[in-house]
Order: structure tokens, then sequence, then C-alpha cells
């Protein structure tokens, strides 16, 4: 067994949006940071298919910038065959906004950002194990072929997503919706290529009834063919009637009542976020297992359907499949500010605040078909939620930090995540430098060192 040692000030595990966000701010900041990421390469969900959600508002005011804006503006700068490298944000009457973006070449991108902020990576490395003296995190154990390397920090973040440091500190976390502690269920993202997009958006545009929606759901007007032939970013959440006439036929492999369209900058490319799988907990190694098998076994099945019965797709094909499963909600844990409900739906901006939500409540049935699609006005995302209430020295970066499962569902999407990572950066680092607890950092010291930096606190 190989062994080794290291010490920083700062030490982020993961690297998605949350730990992404964290470690650059972290380092900015003054810190000497650790990344720590089990994949050979960064981004986590960003790079999986999904669109940047969050930069608008329900009134499509700009709510989001600071990094998430910085990392676009970078991508705007690859010239490629098929113009930049990401969409301008689009105005969406369902989802606020859609961005689009080149998830292959974000993670050269990330790669480079990191790298120019000083911060030192570890990659193909899991924690095996952790080190919490009197309440107080003092140093985690990685282990990654064949090496196992200490690393003593003061500060710790946890931007896993699924809180797996944080877990093994003993640190308090809640699963699930409330009542029922069902989890939303999660998503093999892939995408198909030579699909005829003008095709299936003038079937919609045919048949306006694929577009209606569940009384769950509220979509602003507009959200319509002409919508799609506007934006070049844009998502359809459609086709409700045909799925429900060829699941009563015993046509559809998929427990959900509609498909999910992502448009590409691809020509002729779209990708697809329509597997569903219920019951899964992205912090349980073999309920993932059983998904990530489950979701190749419907992308099969799926594929042929959409050949045979959704126009535009009769001669698509497979183009990728995504190397991670889309988990949607698992541990959120315990700090010294939650983030609720109420915040959320009333659109409370304050004192406290680090950053600004922008993304409905969104709620997949995590017991089959079905979703709570609600718009919320613009709410700040207090510091306190990402700072650990029992263990000292932990900290939150992404949707693991302290929210209830409502909040959760709209704060969960990339952007969001990014910014609240953004703030766990920025507090470790003062904490470092004024050698004190994240959790006597002043917040009114980190909104203004966020604020100069772009990220938008106030509106």
């Amino acid at each position: 067994m190989n062994t080794a040692y290291k010490e920083f000030d700062v030490v982020v595990v993961g690297a998605g949006p949350g730990g992404l966000g964290a470690a650059v701010q972290a380092a900015r900041n003054g810190a000497k940071v650790l990344l720590v990421e089990k994949n050979g390469y960064l981004g986590g969900n960003m790079t999986i298919g999904l669109p940047f959600f969050g930069f608008l508002d329900r009134d499509a005011n700009v709510v989001m910038a600071g990094l998430p804006e910085e990392f676009m503006a970078e991508m705007r700068n690859y010239e490629t065959a098929y113009g930049h490298a990401a969409s301008e944000h689009c105005y969406c009457p369902m989802h606020n906004s859609v961005t689009v973006f080149d998830y292959e070449l974000f993670k050269i991108v990330a790669l480079r950002k990191v790298l120019d902020a000083g911060v030192e990576l570890l990659l193909h490395c899991d924690v095996e194990s952790v080190n919490v003296e009197n309440k107080t995190l003092k140093s985690i154990t990685l282990m990654g072929k064949g090496y196992r390397i200490t690393v003593t920090a003061k500060v710790f973040i946890d931007g896993t997503g699924d809180g797996d440091m944080a877990y093994l500190t003993g640190a308090s976390f809640e699963k699930g919706q409330k009542d029922s502690g069902v989890l939303q269920p999660s998503t093999l993202m892939f995408n198909m290529g030579n699909v005829d997009l003008e095709k299936t958006i003038k079937f919609v545009e045919e048949h306006p009834e694929q577009m209606d929606q569940s009384k769950t759901m509220e979509i602003y007007s507009g959200y319509d063919a002409s919508h799609f032939r506007k934006y070049p970013a844009f998502v359809l959440f459609g086709m409700k009637k045909l799925v429900s006439d060829l699941r009563a036929e015993g046509k559809m492999p998929i427990d959900r009542e509609n498909l999910i369209f992502i448009s590409s900058l691809l020509p002729g490319e779209v990708h697809l976020n329509c597997t569903r799988h219920l019951g899964t907990d992205g912090s349980d190694v073999f309920s993932l297992t059983h998904a990530e098998v489950e979701g190749y076994l419907q992308i099969e099945k799926l594929v042929k359907t959409l050949q045979e019965y959704v126009p535009g797709f009769e001669k698509s094909y497979i183009t990728q499949i995504y190397p991670s499963m889309g988990i949607r909600e698992s541990r959120r844990f315990s700090g010294i500010r939650t983030l609720t409900e109420n915040e959320v739906v009333n659109g409370v901006i304050n004192e406290e605040t680090i950053g600004i939500g922008g993304y409905p409540v969104d709620i997949h049935n995590g017991n089959g078909a079905g979703t709570i699609f609600t718009k919320t006005p613009p709410y700040g995302i207090p510091y306190g939620i990402t700072v650990s209430d029992e263990i000292e020295g932990l900290m939150f970066a992404g949707r693991c930090a302290s929210m209830d499962a409502v909040a959760m569902s709209s704060a969960r999407v990339m952007g969001t995540c990014m910014t609240i990572g953004e703030a766990a950066g920025v507090g470790a680092a003062l904490a470092v430098k004024k050698g004190i607890s994240p959790k006597d950092v002043d917040v009114q010291e980190v909104r203004d060192i966020l604020r100069n930096s772009g990220v938008i606190v106030e509106l």
C-alpha cells in the first residue's frame, strides 16, 4: 500500500458545480486549496447533457452572474464549426431561462479556471475515512489507485452532491420529500443524432394537445412551437398524449407522463432527459448500481419507441450515453441556517443572502409519473446553509447544503449550486485567514467579496 500526507488550508471534495465554485473562490481569496474528484475530469453534472438553469427569474430578469456567467462567457470565446460553445441565456415560459453549452469543451474550461486560480488537483480519488476529534473534522483519508492519502486542512467543503464526506463525519442529514420521505427519481441522460427537430416541432404545432401539461405544473403562456423556433436554447417538455397512448398500448418503457428534449449546439443532435428510475438513492451504492443498469436497458427500449412513434426521430441514433446518473435528490445536511419552502415561495431576500435562486420548484414524483412545477419569485440563499452546525470545519457546496426538501427542489439546479459553492469558498478562505470558525465569519464581508466578484446578492 502506497501512502502520502498532504496539508492544505481548504479541501474541497467533489468537482461538480458546487465544488468548482467553492474551490475557485477559496483559492482566489488566498487559501491553499486542494480539489478532490473521483473522475478523471471536472464538472460533475455539468458534463451529462443538462442545460444551465437559473440565470433569469420568472419575469426574465437577470438574477445570477458570478462564476456561472464567467464560465459561460469563457465558453463563448470558443469558436467551433457550429458557432460558439455556449448559447445566450434564452427566456423560457417554463424554466425561466435555458442556456446550453458544449459539455466536452466545458471540461477544458473548468480545468483551466481551476488551475488559473491556483487550486491543486487530485483526481481518481474517493474519501475512504475521516478523522473527527471533539466534533472537529481534522483530516480525511483518500483512496485511489492503491494510494492511501491523508489530508489535513482547516476547512473541508463537501461538494459531492450526495454529501459523501459529510456522511462519514456523522453529521445529521435528511432525505426525501416532506411527510412521505420519497426521493425524486433519477435519470440517465443520453444524446441522439440525426434528429429532424423541426419535424418534431411541427408535430406539436399541428397537435397542440401534445403540449398539454398536468394541473400540478405552472407554465406561462407561449410555451409552444413558436417558442422552440424562436430560441436556440430550449427544453421541449411535452408529448403527454403520445406517451399516454403508447403506455396504454404497452409500448412506453419509461414510467413518466412526458418526454423531455433539450436542444443542442450541434445540428441534428438532441439531449434526452427521459429515463426514470423510481426509488433510486444516489447515496446508496447498491441502489445506484441498480439504477445505472436499468438506465441502459430503458434507453435501448426507448430509442426504438422514439424511432417508431415520434416524428423527427425516424432515422436517429444514439450518439452518447453520459457516464453517470443524474441524481435529483439525496442527503441534505443540517446547517447553522436552513433554507425553507416558505422563504423560496415568498421570495425572501435579506442581509444573509449570498446569491439569488431563480429556478422554479421542480419536484418529480418518486412513486411514478407526475411532476410538481411551481413558479416562485427570486429568493435569497443564506450563507448559513453552507456551514455545519454540528461538525467544526465542515461546509457544504451544492444540493447537500442545509435546505428542506421543497427548497432543495429549486436550488438543486447547477447554476444555483455553483452560487452556493462560491459562498462556501469565500467563507472558508475568510475563516482560514482570520483563524476563526466558518460559523463566525462576517456574512457582510462574504457578501462584499461576492458582490465585487460579480455575484448578485440583492435585487
